[in-house]
């Protein structure tokens, strides 16, 4: 039966190739993926309110029925207006809640960050998580604006962007990887192996988060045990 043990709804934005493709490597036998998607859009948080309140229901609606549990999968509205997810989705899980849960969890105080985005983008990915504690060894982007490019992004490219930075990199307690529309897990994995430092992604700690709250093993998903 599909979603024998359970059943990850995903909302992700029109142009993510990538998320579904990484949740899918990672889900345990018996655990199914159901994505419904919402248009793209410029910026990070919503400039009309009530539509963004809007779209976040629909979404939900088409979800609810076949979801034990939803993953919301964008950046989109989740710094300023993440009460809004939160109250039309109770149990949701928002990838960067997650990521800042699991660095926490392994007392992480330094933190080298990397994002597939212009350097504008990726200095607001620096300032969020400096917000949230961290301080930030270094960073880098690779100059990329549209969701699909940004899925397009071979798995060596993400290795490298990360090894020519290694100075920087090794200052650091951990790698956080940026954004749901770039598939990071494989690239996370063999970059543990050479770095020896955990690998966070938006697109592991999210599922990590999702499978602790169904009480669901998620002891393969970074390399090392959490």
């Amino acid at each position: 039966m599909p979603g024998g043990r359970a059943r990850i709804g995903v909302i992700l934005p029109s142009n993510n190739a990538a998320m579904e493709y990484d949740l899918w490597k990672m889900a345990p036998e018996g655990v199914t993926i159901h994505a419904t998607r919402m248009k793209p859009t410029k910026g990070c948080e919503p400039q009309n309110v009530e539509e963004f309140r809007k779209e976040i229901y629909d979404a939900y609606y088409l979800l609810h029925e076949v979801s034990d549990i939803i993953i919301y999968g964008r950046t989109y509205g989740t710094h300023k207006h993440g009460n809004i997810i939160k109250e039309i989705i109770k149990d949701v899980v928002i990838p960067e809640e997650a990521v800042i849960e699991i660095l926490r969890k392994l007392k992480v105080k330094k933190v080298w960050v990397g994002t597939p985005y212009i350097k504008e983008r990726t200095l607001e990915e620096v300032q969020w998580i400096k917000n949230e504690g961290f301080e930030v060894t270094g960073y880098d982007g690779l100059g990329k604006i549209r969701g699909v490019d940004i899925s397009n992004t071979p798995i060596f490219t993400i290795y490298r962007l990360v090894k020519r930075n290694l100075e920087d990199v090794m200052k650091a307690d951990a790698v956080y990887i940026a954004c749901t529309a770039l598939s990071t897990f494989e690239a996370s994995k063999y970059l543990y192996e050479d770095l020896n430092i955990p690998v966070i992604t938006e697109n592991t700690a999210a599922m990590w988060m999702t499978l602790q709250r169904l009480k669901i093993s998620s002891n393969n998903i970074f390399g090392f045990k959490l």
